[in-house]
């Protein structure tokens, strides 16, 4: 089974620093960014690592890696490395990955995939912890099928945390419910886990979550109560000192994830007729951020 993994970022190079030694894994890129890889390094935890690298090869699967911002620039390149046959495993924050790639490659299988991991990379150096969880699956999996297992072995063969959910679409959008809290808030607030402890601040991610719930009801995601006071739970303790990642590209990159969050709840609740007032605020205080810090 050919692995590839098409994009090394903070996410692409923590799935290759888990997987390294799988001999048929590989790095999907054109020739110019493999020559920079191989002249520069993937240096993971102080590890400099030497992996296979292909410009053609076509894989079995395609962990897709890439940001939200890139998914669609990158069609293209990605498209070289897809025959009819290859399983597609989006790892991106959002929801909307898969179903931009299952529009492109309307013949291909395109599985819902979420992965929480805790990884932060500059330029081509990564400090990363063990992945937390990988989940992937169709859109429901009871049973679980027989390709599903093989994917399933190779990773418990790597000591790769995973599951594969009954619900995956609904376990892509309780992840995003998490999302849409507290990566909007720390950048808004430039705050770390740790501040995002304040009762106000949680006060107002429950309010968050809480027109993400409604929305989802109305597409009929199965989210549910018990679902919403779990994502509630999570907030009650952080004690870490570490932002999310959409604050340090935020205050640090020309680019970001925001329009994955709440301009994506926005038009999806628009379309419902639903009013997401919190959200509403909360994107017209982000995107005026967002373009004073990029004019400065």
């Amino acid at each position: 089974m050919r692995i590839g993994i098409f994009g090394m970022g903070a996410v692409g190079c923590a799935l290759l620093n888990e997987l390294y030694g799988y001999k048929d894994l590989y790095i999907l890129a054109d020739e110019n960014r493999i020559a920079r890889y191989k002249e520069n390094g993937i240096i993971i935890n102080d590890k400099r690592f030497n992996p296979n690298y292909t410009s053609s090869i076509k894989p079995d699967i395609i962990f897709v890696c890439v940001k939200n911002y890139q998914l669609e620039s990158s069609l293209k390149d990605l498209e070289i490395f897809v025959s009819k046959d290859t399983i597609i495993i989006p790892l991106l924050n959002g929801i909307m990955a898969h179903d931009i790639l299952q529009d492109y490659f309307k013949n291909n299988n395109v599985l819902y995939g979420v992965i929480n991991v805790e990884a932060n990379k500059k330029d081509n150096v990564l400090k990363t912890s063990r992945i937390i969880n990988l989940q992937f699956g169709e859109e429901f999996n009871e049973p679980i099928k027989e390709y599903l297992l093989q994917i399933d072995r190779l990773l418990t063969q790597y000591n790769v945390n995973h599951m594969i959910y009954p619900s995956m679409k609904k376990r892509v959008w309780l992840k995003w419910m998490l999302n849409m809290g507290i990566n909007q808030i720390s950048a808004l607030c430039n705050a770390t886990y740790k501040d995002m402890s304040h009762p106000l601040l949680k006060e107002l991610m429950s309010d968050i979550f809480k027109e993400v719930y409604i929305v989802s009801q109305a597409y009929n995601i199965g989210l549910d109560e018990d679902d919403l006071k779990e994502t509630n739970k999570r907030c009650e303790a952080f004690t870490s000192d570490r932002v999310t990642s959409l604050t340090l590209d935020f205050y640090n990159s020309e680019y970001n994830e925001l329009e994955s969050f709440s301009p994506t709840l926005i038009k999806l609740a628009e379309a419902k007729g639903i009013d997401v007032p919190v959200n509403k605020v909360l994107y017209k205080l982000l995107k005026s951020l967002n373009d004073n810090l990029k004019n400065k």
